[in-house]
């Protein structure tokens, strides 16, 4: 009788410790840990929104070393992410890459390309930044969208003859994705001053706007990375001239390295259906962007930045604004599906966050966050917003 009951003892502790190990198993592959304040994905109607992943190992929570292996375990990641929701890398239409080491893009792209099996790649904007959370040397985030896709390609471009490892343009829905675009014509950089390079920059984004029967009337976001901030002025002077109102939302970063050695990059989502810009009574507009636009269920913030003295006072300037923002465009907080977050000091990154997740106490918004080496005038935090109302 007391050897059946150690017998069921046992067996009933085995149980609990599988149980047990099968939890945290789940726990490690599909959430955050607590202490993160953002959700790996966010899934509204036919999209999914990513968080920035970066090369660390599920299992063994130990970082890749090395580019080849942090950029194959960065895209590891994004898969099971993907496949948890149903959806797979040709779901794919837009990819942010962060690197802190652009001289090494050549090898990231060879690993990256692998992960895809369709000839037509996602749109991508690569970047170099000045660091990234936990000595991460490359960090991707994605949007993918179920339906139907078009490939984009302006009307110079060969197809069948295109090598570089993203699409030019993918149009899914009224939606069009834009990759990042430089100041190139032929494959090189254009010579000329910024406001040269932005032009030809603009012209490309033109050429596959219109291959997609679009045009600037139709983008209803932005962002403009630069290699620094004396180009801001020329730069917002150029767009402003091309860009008709009610223009888009905006970001302007400051970044370490761009492609080619470029000065600008610029990349722009556009849209079929009707646009309308939100402005919060008492907030001073701008002749260069919308605070906000609403695009049907779905409204773009433009970035906010604040060099307030502390980092929590500069994250409440920020999210104040925010939250002012959404509710005049009758969203709200809880709306918000995709967040980055720029920080002129990584060292902020804990205390950031501390201040960060008394706005989204539940379901916070994925993100992305990224040290830069600066940030336009003496701001030491930038904040840039996605929200969709999830019920519509």
């Amino acid at each position: 009788m007391i050897k059946k009951k150690v017998t069921i003892l046992r067996s009933f502790t085995l149980f609990c410790i599988l149980l047990s190990m099968a939890c945290q198993q789940s726990t490690e592959v599909e959430s955050p840990p607590p202490s993160l304040p953002f959700s790996q994905s966010i899934e509204v109607g036919d999209l999914l929104y990513l968080s920035g992943q970066v090369g660390l190992n599920s299992a063994t929570k130990e970082l890749a070393s090395g580019i080849e292996a942090e950029t194959k375990v960065t895209m590891e990641n994004l898969d099971r992410e993907l496949k948890a929701k149903g959806y797979g890398f040709s779901d794919v239409v837009a990819t942010h890459v962060w690197m802190t080491d652009l001289s090494k893009i050549g090898v990231m792209s060879q690993v990256y390309r692998s992960f895809f099996k369709t000839k037509d790649l996602p749109t991508r904007t690569t970047v170099g930044i000045a660091k990234l959370a936990i000595g991460a040397s490359i960090e991707i985030a994605m949007v993918a969208m179920r339906g139907e896709k078009k490939a984009i390609y302006p009307p110079e471009i060969k197809p069948d003859e295109w090598k570089l490892p993203f699409t030019p343009g993918i149009l899914c829905g009224d939606y069009l994705f834009v990759s990042g675009q430089a100041g190139t014509l032929g494959g090189k950089l254009v010579e000329g001053d910024i406001k040269v390079q932005v032009s030809q920059t603009l012209t490309n984004i033109e050429n596959i706007l219109k291959a997609g029967n679009m045009d600037f009337s139709n983008v209803v976001s932005t962002e403009v990375f630069m290699s620094s901030g004396e180009f801001f002025g020329p730069m917002s002077e150029v767009y402003v001239s091309k860009v008709p109102d009610p223009k888009p939302a905006r970001v302007p970063i400051l970044v370490s390295n761009i492609p080619l050695n470029s000065p600008v990059e610029i990349t722009m989502i556009a849209s079929r259906k009707q646009k309308e810009p939100v402005l919060p009574e008492g907030m001073p507009p701008s002749g260069a962007y919308s605070r906000g636009l609403k695009v049907d269920n779905t409204i773009y913030i433009a970035g906010v930045f604040s060099g307030k003295e502390t980092v929590a006072d500069r994250v409440n300037d920020c999210l104040g604004r925010v939250k002012q923002i959404l509710e005049a465009g009758d969203f709200s907080l809880k709306n918000v599906v995709e967040a980055r977050v720029y920080l002129s000091d990584m060292a902020d990154y804990a205390e950031m966050n501390n201040a960060y997740r008394s706005y989204f106490p539940e379901s916070p918004p994925t993100r992305a966050t990224l040290g830069v080496a600066e940030l336009p005038g003496t701001n030491k935090i930038g904040m840039q917003f996605v929200a969709v109302k999830k019920g519509d």
